[in-house]
Protein backbone atom coordinates (compact mmCIF):
# COMPACT_ATOMS: atom_id res chain seq x y z
CA UNK A 1 0.00 0.00 0.00
CA UNK A 2 2.92 2.43 0.87
CA UNK A 3 4.74 1.71 -2.38
CA UNK A 4 1.37 2.47 -4.40
CA UNK A 5 0.97 5.34 -2.26
CA UNK A 6 4.65 6.38 -3.25
CA UNK A 7 4.15 5.90 -6.75
CA UNK A 8 1.11 7.83 -7.17
CA UNK A 9 2.85 11.28 -5.51
CA UNK A 10 6.05 10.78 -7.53
CA UNK A 11 3.70 10.45 -10.65
CA UNK A 12 1.62 13.49 -9.53
CA UNK A 13 4.62 15.56 -9.26
CA UNK A 14 6.27 14.75 -12.63
CA UNK A 15 3.26 15.74 -14.12
CA UNK A 16 2.95 19.06 -12.91
CA UNK A 17 4.65 21.73 -15.09
CA UNK A 18 6.80 24.22 -13.45
CA UNK A 19 4.90 28.05 -13.50
CA UNK A 20 7.26 30.34 -16.17
CA UNK A 21 6.75 33.94 -16.89
CA UNK A 22 4.28 34.58 -19.64
CA UNK A 23 6.16 37.95 -20.52
CA UNK A 24 9.31 36.83 -20.48
CA UNK A 25 8.44 33.89 -23.05
CA UNK A 26 11.89 32.56 -21.83
CA UNK A 27 13.88 30.12 -20.38
CA UNK A 28 17.23 28.90 -17.78
CA UNK A 29 19.26 25.62 -17.97
CA UNK A 30 21.07 24.85 -15.39
CA UNK A 31 24.57 23.09 -15.49
CA UNK A 32 26.91 22.04 -12.59
CA UNK A 33 24.83 24.42 -10.18
CA UNK A 34 25.10 27.18 -12.73
CA UNK A 35 22.46 28.84 -13.93
CA UNK A 36 22.60 29.93 -17.55
CA UNK A 37 19.65 32.11 -19.20
CA UNK A 38 19.26 32.06 -22.67
CA UNK A 39 16.71 34.55 -24.09
CA UNK A 40 13.74 33.34 -26.17
CA UNK A 41 12.98 37.06 -27.37
CA UNK A 42 11.73 37.51 -30.61
CA UNK A 43 14.51 39.70 -31.65
CA UNK A 44 14.24 41.15 -34.92
CA UNK A 45 17.72 39.84 -37.30
CA UNK A 46 20.12 42.29 -38.67
CA UNK A 47 19.27 42.20 -42.75
CA UNK A 48 22.89 42.68 -44.28
CA UNK A 49 21.80 43.50 -47.54
CA UNK A 50 19.73 46.41 -46.60
CA UNK A 51 21.01 50.34 -46.74
CA UNK A 52 21.45 51.77 -42.95
CA UNK A 53 20.91 55.18 -42.34
CA UNK A 54 19.96 55.69 -38.91
CA UNK A 55 22.16 53.71 -36.20
CA UNK A 56 21.25 54.73 -32.58
CA UNK A 57 23.77 53.65 -29.24
CA UNK A 58 24.03 53.72 -25.53
CA UNK A 59 25.41 52.38 -22.67
CA UNK A 60 24.72 51.64 -19.02
CA UNK A 61 20.98 50.00 -18.21
CA UNK A 62 20.89 49.11 -14.51
CA UNK A 63 18.18 46.45 -14.85
CA UNK A 64 16.77 47.21 -11.30
CA UNK A 65 15.65 50.40 -12.23
CA UNK A 66 13.10 51.67 -14.60
CA UNK A 67 14.41 52.28 -17.87
CA UNK A 68 11.40 54.53 -19.47
CA UNK A 69 13.96 56.23 -22.27
CA UNK A 70 13.45 52.91 -24.65
CA UNK A 71 10.24 54.82 -25.76
CA UNK A 72 12.40 57.52 -27.23
CA UNK A 73 14.95 55.19 -28.73
CA UNK A 74 11.91 53.32 -30.32
CA UNK A 75 10.25 56.91 -31.29
CA UNK A 76 13.72 57.36 -32.95
CA UNK A 77 12.80 54.36 -35.60
CA UNK A 78 16.66 53.28 -35.91
CA UNK A 79 17.62 50.97 -38.11
CA UNK A 80 19.67 49.70 -35.63
CA UNK A 81 21.21 49.82 -31.95
CA UNK A 82 24.44 49.47 -30.57
CA UNK A 83 24.87 48.54 -27.22
CA UNK A 84 27.91 48.93 -25.85
CA UNK A 85 28.17 48.05 -22.68
CA UNK A 86 26.97 48.05 -19.38
CA UNK A 87 24.43 46.55 -20.70
CA UNK A 88 23.05 44.90 -17.30
CA UNK A 89 24.32 45.33 -13.77
CA UNK A 90 26.22 42.43 -12.50
CA UNK A 91 29.53 43.89 -10.47
CA UNK A 92 27.92 44.17 -7.41
CA UNK A 93 27.61 40.81 -4.94
CA UNK A 94 23.41 42.32 -4.86
CA UNK A 95 23.22 41.90 -8.69
CA UNK A 96 24.21 37.53 -8.63
CA UNK A 97 24.28 35.73 -10.88
CA UNK A 98 24.99 37.19 -13.97
CA UNK A 99 22.52 34.78 -15.88
CA UNK A 100 19.43 36.79 -13.24
CA UNK A 101 20.73 40.14 -13.96
CA UNK A 102 19.67 39.64 -18.30
CA UNK A 103 16.65 37.61 -16.91
CA UNK A 104 15.56 40.89 -15.11
CA UNK A 105 16.17 43.05 -18.46
CA UNK A 106 14.09 40.47 -20.74
CA UNK A 107 11.01 41.70 -18.37
CA UNK A 108 11.26 45.84 -18.75
CA UNK A 109 8.79 45.88 -21.29
CA UNK A 110 9.44 49.04 -22.76
CA UNK A 111 12.99 47.90 -23.77
CA UNK A 112 11.33 44.65 -25.14
CA UNK A 113 9.54 46.52 -27.27
CA UNK A 114 12.76 48.08 -28.86
CA UNK A 115 14.22 44.51 -28.98
CA UNK A 116 11.12 42.99 -31.07
CA UNK A 117 11.51 46.40 -33.69
CA UNK A 118 15.00 47.39 -34.21
CA UNK A 119 17.93 44.26 -34.66
CA UNK A 120 20.66 45.08 -31.60
CA UNK A 121 24.55 44.66 -31.67
CA UNK A 122 26.22 44.27 -28.43
CA UNK A 123 29.41 44.55 -26.44
CA UNK A 124 30.35 44.76 -22.48
CA UNK A 125 31.97 47.05 -20.25
CA UNK A 126 33.07 45.90 -16.68
CA UNK A 127 29.45 45.68 -15.15
CA UNK A 128 28.33 43.24 -17.75
CA UNK A 129 32.00 41.81 -17.86
CA UNK A 130 31.16 41.27 -13.94
CA UNK A 131 33.98 43.47 -11.86
CA UNK A 132 34.01 46.83 -11.68
CA UNK A 133 36.90 48.24 -13.71
CA UNK A 134 37.56 44.72 -14.44
CA UNK A 135 40.13 43.34 -16.65
CA UNK A 136 42.10 40.33 -17.77
CA UNK A 137 43.12 39.72 -14.21
CA UNK A 138 39.40 39.06 -13.33
CA UNK A 139 38.89 35.22 -12.69
CA UNK A 140 34.91 35.08 -13.46
CA UNK A 141 35.84 36.37 -17.14
CA UNK A 142 34.62 33.48 -19.03
CA UNK A 143 31.38 32.83 -16.83
CA UNK A 144 30.50 36.06 -18.04
CA UNK A 145 31.36 35.18 -21.29
CA UNK A 146 29.93 32.34 -21.25
CA UNK A 147 26.68 34.16 -20.16
CA UNK A 148 27.11 37.09 -22.33
CA UNK A 149 26.96 34.83 -25.79
CA UNK A 150 23.94 33.32 -24.32
CA UNK A 151 22.18 36.00 -24.24
CA UNK A 152 23.71 37.49 -27.34
CA UNK A 153 23.26 34.55 -29.13
CA UNK A 154 24.61 36.54 -32.21
CA UNK A 155 27.75 36.97 -31.29
CA UNK A 156 28.31 32.80 -29.98
CA UNK A 157 27.69 32.46 -33.90
CA UNK A 158 29.81 35.09 -34.94
CA UNK A 159 33.33 34.72 -33.17
CA UNK A 160 35.98 31.68 -33.57
CA UNK A 161 35.32 28.91 -31.00
CA UNK A 162 38.74 29.35 -30.01
CA UNK A 163 38.36 33.15 -29.49
CA UNK A 164 38.69 34.76 -26.12
CA UNK A 165 37.06 37.81 -25.42
CA UNK A 166 32.94 39.23 -27.41
CA UNK A 167 35.15 40.90 -30.16
CA UNK A 168 33.16 40.92 -33.33
CA UNK A 169 32.46 43.01 -36.62
CA UNK A 170 29.72 42.88 -39.06
CA UNK A 171 29.43 44.89 -42.52
CA UNK A 172 25.92 46.33 -43.61
CA UNK A 173 24.52 47.63 -46.43
CA UNK A 174 25.48 47.08 -50.60
CA UNK A 175 28.26 48.43 -52.37
CA UNK A 176 29.27 52.11 -52.09
CA UNK A 177 26.79 51.79 -49.17
CA UNK A 178 28.75 49.68 -46.70
CA UNK A 179 28.32 50.25 -43.27
CA UNK A 180 31.27 48.48 -40.71
CA UNK A 181 30.34 48.15 -36.92
CA UNK A 182 33.26 46.95 -35.03
CA UNK A 183 32.47 46.16 -31.34
CA UNK A 184 35.56 45.94 -29.53
CA UNK A 185 36.07 44.01 -26.30
CA UNK A 186 38.31 46.21 -23.85
CA UNK A 187 37.52 44.24 -20.82
CA UNK A 188 38.70 40.59 -21.46
CA UNK A 189 42.65 41.64 -22.41
CA UNK A 190 42.92 44.18 -20.49
CA UNK A 191 46.26 44.45 -18.65
CA UNK A 192 45.56 45.89 -14.52
CA UNK A 193 45.20 50.02 -13.59
CA UNK A 194 47.71 51.18 -12.02
CA UNK A 195 45.96 53.02 -9.42
CA UNK A 196 47.40 56.57 -7.86
CA UNK A 197 48.29 56.01 -4.04
CA UNK A 198 46.45 56.69 -1.76
CA UNK A 199 43.48 55.84 -4.31
CA UNK A 200 43.69 52.13 -4.00
CA UNK A 201 39.79 50.82 -5.12
CA UNK A 202 38.14 54.43 -5.63
CA UNK A 203 38.03 53.63 -9.32
CA UNK A 204 39.27 56.37 -10.27
CA UNK A 205 42.75 58.81 -10.41
CA UNK A 206 44.09 55.92 -12.47
CA UNK A 207 48.03 56.51 -13.97
CA UNK A 208 48.85 56.16 -17.49
CA UNK A 209 51.64 53.53 -17.61
CA UNK A 210 53.86 52.71 -20.45
CA UNK A 211 53.74 48.86 -20.10
CA UNK A 212 50.02 46.76 -20.91
CA UNK A 213 47.37 46.71 -23.34
CA UNK A 214 43.69 47.05 -23.84
CA UNK A 215 42.78 45.16 -26.29
CA UNK A 216 45.77 41.97 -26.35
CA UNK A 217 47.72 40.85 -29.20
CA UNK A 218 45.19 38.71 -30.98
CA UNK A 219 42.50 41.27 -31.26
CA UNK A 220 45.26 43.98 -32.26
CA UNK A 221 45.56 41.77 -35.39
CA UNK A 222 41.82 40.93 -35.82
CA UNK A 223 41.17 44.33 -35.90
CA UNK A 224 43.98 45.58 -38.65
CA UNK A 225 42.18 43.10 -40.77
CA UNK A 226 38.67 44.06 -40.48
CA UNK A 227 40.06 48.05 -40.95
CA UNK A 228 41.67 46.59 -44.47
CA UNK A 229 38.37 45.66 -45.26
CA UNK A 230 36.33 47.49 -47.77
CA UNK A 231 33.05 49.92 -46.12
CA UNK A 232 32.21 53.32 -46.76
CA UNK A 233 31.28 54.07 -42.97
CA UNK A 234 33.05 52.52 -40.07
CA UNK A 235 31.50 52.70 -36.46
CA UNK A 236 34.25 51.82 -34.04
CA UNK A 237 32.70 50.62 -30.78
CA UNK A 238 34.71 50.57 -27.68
CA UNK A 239 33.01 50.86 -24.24
CA UNK A 240 35.48 53.42 -22.92
CA UNK A 241 36.34 56.73 -23.93
CA UNK A 242 39.19 56.92 -26.83
CA UNK A 243 39.74 60.61 -27.61
CA UNK A 244 38.93 62.11 -23.96
CA UNK A 245 42.79 62.53 -21.88
CA UNK A 246 41.74 64.41 -19.04
CA UNK A 247 39.25 62.66 -16.76
CA UNK A 248 40.36 60.48 -13.92
CA UNK A 249 38.53 57.46 -14.55
CA UNK A 250 38.99 54.69 -17.02
CA UNK A 251 39.86 55.19 -20.72
CA UNK A 252 42.45 54.39 -23.61
CA UNK A 253 44.63 57.31 -21.96
CA UNK A 254 45.38 54.93 -19.06
CA UNK A 255 47.41 53.10 -21.84
CA UNK A 256 48.72 55.82 -24.07
CA UNK A 257 51.04 53.41 -26.53
CA UNK A 258 47.73 52.01 -26.77
CA UNK A 259 45.58 55.05 -27.58
CA UNK A 260 48.86 55.62 -29.73
CA UNK A 261 48.69 52.19 -31.59
CA UNK A 262 45.02 52.70 -32.22
CA UNK A 263 46.37 55.91 -33.90
CA UNK A 264 48.89 54.67 -36.07
CA UNK A 265 46.66 52.05 -37.20
CA UNK A 266 44.12 54.04 -38.72
CA UNK A 267 47.04 55.37 -40.99
CA UNK A 268 48.59 52.27 -41.39
CA UNK A 269 45.36 51.08 -42.57
CA UNK A 270 44.09 53.90 -44.70
CA UNK A 271 40.55 53.17 -43.20
CA UNK A 272 38.35 55.99 -43.76
CA UNK A 273 35.42 57.71 -42.23
CA UNK A 274 35.77 56.14 -38.82
CA UNK A 275 33.81 57.29 -36.22
CA UNK A 276 34.46 55.90 -32.63
CA UNK A 277 31.52 55.38 -30.04
CA UNK A 278 32.11 54.75 -26.25
CA UNK A 279 30.08 54.51 -23.08
CA UNK A 280 31.05 53.92 -19.95
CA UNK A 281 30.94 57.31 -18.20
CA UNK A 282 27.34 58.27 -17.31
CA UNK A 283 26.74 61.41 -18.97
CA UNK A 284 27.43 62.39 -23.09
CA UNK A 285 30.24 64.30 -25.07
CA UNK A 286 31.11 64.57 -28.56
CA UNK A 287 35.08 64.69 -28.36
CA UNK A 288 37.31 65.37 -31.49
CA UNK A 289 41.20 65.20 -32.13
CA UNK A 290 43.65 65.43 -35.39
CA UNK A 291 45.30 62.67 -35.89
CA UNK A 292 48.81 63.68 -37.81
CA UNK A 293 48.83 62.40 -41.43
CA UNK A 294 45.11 61.01 -41.01
CA UNK A 295 42.84 63.72 -39.98
CA UNK A 296 39.96 64.17 -37.52
CA UNK A 297 38.46 61.42 -35.45
CA UNK A 298 35.55 61.93 -33.56
CA UNK A 299 34.34 59.95 -30.37
CA UNK A 300 30.58 60.40 -29.08
CA UNK A 301 30.23 58.88 -25.95
CA UNK A 302 26.58 58.23 -24.74
CA UNK A 303 25.72 57.18 -21.15
CA UNK A 304 23.26 56.31 -19.50
CA UNK A 305 19.94 54.91 -20.29
CA UNK A 306 19.15 55.53 -16.47
CA UNK A 307 22.15 55.79 -14.28
CA UNK A 308 22.91 59.77 -15.46
CA UNK A 309 25.61 61.48 -12.67
CA UNK A 310 25.37 64.93 -12.32
CA UNK A 311 29.11 65.41 -11.10
CA UNK A 312 31.34 68.14 -14.08
CA UNK A 313 33.61 66.61 -16.35
CA UNK A 314 35.84 68.65 -18.83
CA UNK A 315 38.11 67.66 -21.62
CA UNK A 316 40.21 69.85 -24.32
CA UNK A 317 38.78 67.83 -26.48
CA UNK A 318 35.25 68.51 -25.84
CA UNK A 319 33.12 69.86 -28.37
CA UNK A 320 29.95 71.37 -26.87
CA UNK A 321 28.90 71.35 -23.58
CA UNK A 322 28.45 67.93 -21.64
CA UNK A 323 25.01 66.10 -20.85
CA UNK A 324 24.58 64.94 -17.73
CA UNK A 325 21.08 63.44 -17.99
CA UNK A 326 19.60 60.49 -19.24
CA UNK A 327 20.47 60.13 -22.70
CA UNK A 328 20.99 58.11 -26.32
CA UNK A 329 22.76 58.85 -29.70
CA UNK A 330 22.04 58.57 -33.36
CA UNK A 331 24.13 58.40 -36.11
CA UNK A 332 22.16 59.48 -39.06
CA UNK A 333 23.81 58.86 -42.40
CA UNK A 334 23.12 60.97 -45.76
CA UNK A 335 24.34 59.15 -48.51
CA UNK A 336 23.48 61.91 -50.96
CA UNK A 337 25.19 64.50 -49.06
CA UNK A 338 28.02 62.61 -48.29
CA UNK A 339 27.74 63.08 -44.33
CA UNK A 340 26.69 61.50 -41.04
CA UNK A 341 25.20 63.56 -38.12
CA UNK A 342 25.91 62.21 -35.10
CA UNK A 343 23.37 63.75 -32.08
CA UNK A 344 22.65 63.06 -28.31
CA UNK A 345 19.50 62.82 -27.60
CA UNK A 346 17.57 62.90 -24.29
CA UNK A 347 13.82 62.29 -23.25
CA UNK A 348 11.56 62.82 -26.15
CA UNK A 349 14.21 63.13 -28.54
CA UNK A 350 15.24 66.13 -27.62
CA UNK A 351 19.28 66.90 -29.22
CA UNK A 352 21.25 68.42 -26.52
CA UNK A 353 24.58 68.43 -28.45
CA UNK A 354 25.78 67.49 -32.03
CA UNK A 355 28.45 67.23 -34.83
CA UNK A 356 28.03 67.09 -38.68
CA UNK A 357 30.95 64.46 -39.61
CA UNK A 358 31.52 64.74 -43.87
CA UNK A 359 32.47 61.78 -45.45
CA UNK A 360 35.44 61.66 -47.57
Amino acid sequence: MKKLLFLALFLTACAQTPKTSESSKSHELVHHGVSTYVSALPARGIDYSATLTKVAFGSCANQDKPEPLWKDIGAANPDLFLFMGDNIYASHPSQQPIAEQYRKMDLIPEYRAVREKVPFMATWDDHDFGMRDGGADWTGKDNSRRDFTNYWTYVRNSIPLEQGGVYHAKIIGPKKKAVQVIMLDTRYFRSPLKEKPGMEGKAMDYIPQDEGTILGQNQWEWLEAQLKRPADVRFIVSSIQLVATDPKFEKWGNFPKERQRFFDLLKKTRAKNVIVLSGDRHLATIAKTDVQNYGPLYDITSSSINRANDYGDTDSHYVGPVYNKENFGVATIDWTKKKVTVEIRGFNNEVVNSVDIKLR
